[in-house]
């Protein structure tokens, strides 16, 4: 078998399948860390929303969260985002849960291996904060 042979039937796909890592990985390491900044800010516009009426009723312990408004506020910013993606949310009155999905990534050169598309996800939570929280 000659050098060019070899080449063609060892190299040639080795290199092709490296490539797809590369290109199609990389778009895919993009769009995870895309979707886990908007589960990240959903979360955190979701905390936001306190319970005025329990921050007035109670206002020495920890102020709780108003869940069908911090559902509300995540749902709101996850809609004004690209279209495609899919995002649950679960609220109660101390955290805000989020868990995004992305639109379907189609692959370019891991089609060779019968990746066609592949979905990422994101998931985060927040609990509202409120007033100076001390370090010690």
């Amino acid at each position: 078998m000659s050098l060019t042979a070899l080449f063609a039937v060892v190299l040639l796909p080795a290199l092709l399948a490296l490539t797809g890592l590369v290109a199609d990985g990389g778009e895919v390491l993009v769009a995870r860390r895309e979707v886990q900044g908007l589960a990240e800010g959903a979360a955190h516009a979701g905390a936001a929303q306190l319970d005025p009426a329990s921050a007035r009723a109670t206002p020495d312990q920890a102020t709780a969260l108003g869940p069908q408004a911090a559902e509300l506020a995540a749902a709101r910013y996850i809609a004004v985002q690209e279209t495609g993606l899919s995002a649950t949310v679960h609220a109660d009155t101390r955290q805000v849960a989020v868990h995004v999905t992305s639109r379907p990534i189609q692959m370019t050169f891991l089609r060779l291996a019968g990746i066609m598309q592949v979905q990422v996800a994101g998931d985060a939570t927040a609990e509202p904060r409120t007033g100076v929280v001390s370090g010690r």
